[in-house]
């Protein structure tokens, strides 16, 4: 969801409210390929951060995966060439795409102890444990831990309370290995 609505942002497809009208429709596409894709061998398609650079180059329609499909296809006669570039040289790149990706954060409102800290939380340990998965569980985990100290637990909605559940067990383990 937060890819979709960050690319939709770019793009400008959001409404005053940030909110994306239609939303259902990206979802339904990204599920699909996601559930299909690996059904053709290969791998899960789906909205990735990178496509904003597609939406601010302008970007808003098929026709641009269509030309990014070309491209990449186009480019497998240079794979050859492309395997001689050392990983080193792909860093800088690499690092632009994090950067991209910190742009979000902006957006969240620091002031705001009890929604901010576990944003901060959640990038911390994202990169502490060089993991996506561990860095979104621990920052659910940390929010709900954050609003119930601050006397705000009403405020978590019943799914977090009950993803809280496996969420410590999760953790739990990890700390044994």
């Amino acid at each position: 969801m937060g890819t979709t609505l960050a690319v939709g942002g770019e793009a400008g497809l959001l409404d005053e409210e940030g909110n994306m009208p239609h939303i259902n429709r990206p979802f339904m596409v990204d599920s699909i390929a996601a559930a299909v894709g690996p059904w053709l061998g290969i791998p899960a398609a789906t909205a990735l951060i990178e496509s904003s650079a597609a939406a601010e180059a302008g970007g808003k329609t098929g026709l641009t995966a269509l030309s990014a499909a070309v491209m990449f296809l186009l480019m497998l006669l240079f794979t050859p060439v492309a395997l001689m570039i050392p990983k080193e040289a792909t860093a800088p790149a690499l690092i632009l795409i994090g950067l991209n990706m910190f742009s979000g954060l902006r957006k969240v409102d620091l002031a705001n102890f009890t929604d901010g800290l576990p944003v901060l939380m959640m990038v911390m340990i994202t990169l502490i444990a060089n993991s996506f998965g561990t860095g979104i569980a621990g920052g659910l985990l940390f929010y709900v831990v954050i609003k119930t100290i601050a006397g705000k637990w009403r405020e978590i909605p019943i799914g977090l309370w009950i993803l809280a559940i496996p969420l410590v067990y999760y953790f739990a383990t990890l700390v044994k290995h």
